[in-house]
């Protein structure tokens, strides 16, 4: 595996230790851009996904793998992954499961098991392959333990969410649409480096009453005195750390 930094390899002993912990040989983590759950990858990895979906495999010894499906050989930008090996393959669940048999594993944990990973994986990797165990908990208790680097980043997260929160209020006023009071906002989050990690939306209703969900905010419909307005400005730095 190439070099990594002192924070990943903190990451890779921390996830490590909690696989030894629970009797496992090696861990899957599952991403999904369709369903919001691609921060794990993310963490273990470096690799933002861009559409479709990952696998990340840590083994408890040995190098890491990201795995992606070979229908789509772009699915965010590759080089950013400090991950060595990276397979494009048919089915990734039938590579994972292969891999597992020439390493002689036995209980594989798989963080997403029940939300995220496709169904063509999980028969593949099911079918003869090793004992599959739910591993969200576990993982999202060892990847809560933050280093200084890590503790930055989330500030750097909180500095430029708030600093959005002003550019929201300083340009606010009755008579713009909605979508007019929350553009600059967005427009300083992608400058800021953030990218597509954020999410914009906002909470409107007339004479001081508001329906119970934030919604996208719309271009047509102009924002009155009366109105009750609260915008929900959520976004990652390029560290990857979510803050709303």
């Amino acid at each position: 595996m190439a070099a990594v930094s002192a924070d990943v390899e903190r990451r890779f002993e921390n996830v490590r230790r909690a696989l030894a912990d629970n009797d496992l040989d090696a861990l899957v983590v599952a991403g999904s851009e369709y369903t919001g759950f691609e921060g794990a990858v993310t963490y273990l990895s470096g690799f933002v996904i861009v559409h479709r979906y990952a696998y990340v495999l840590l083994p408890l010894e040995g190098d890491p793998a990201i795995v992606f499906p070979a229908e789509a050989r772009y699915v965010g930008e590759h080089g950013t992954t400090w991950i060595e090996e990276q397979a494009f393959v048919e089915t990734p669940g039938a590579w994972l499961r292969e891999r597992a048999r020439e390493r002689g594993w036995k209980r594989l944990g798989v963080y997403g098991l029940d939300y995220v990973m496709t169904v063509r994986d999980h028969r593949q990797l099911a079918d003869g392959g090793p004992e599959l165990v739910p591993f969200d908990v576990e993982f999202d208790l060892a990847r809560a333990i933050k280093s200084e680097e890590e503790l930055a980043s989330v500030r750097d997260s909180v500095r430029i969410n708030t600093e959005g929160f002003w550019i929201f209020l300083d340009g606010f006023a009755p008579g713009k649409s909605e979508a007019q009071v929350l553009a600059p906002c967005e427009r300083y989050f992608v400058e800021q480096g953030c990218g597509r990690l954020t999410m914009d939306m906002v909470l409107v209703g007339e004479d001081g009453s508001a329906e119970p969900e934030f919604r996208i905010a719309s271009r047509e419909r102009r924002i009155r005195e009366t109105d009750l307005v609260l915008p929900s400005l959520e976004i990652a730095r390029p560290g990857g750390h979510w803050v709303e």
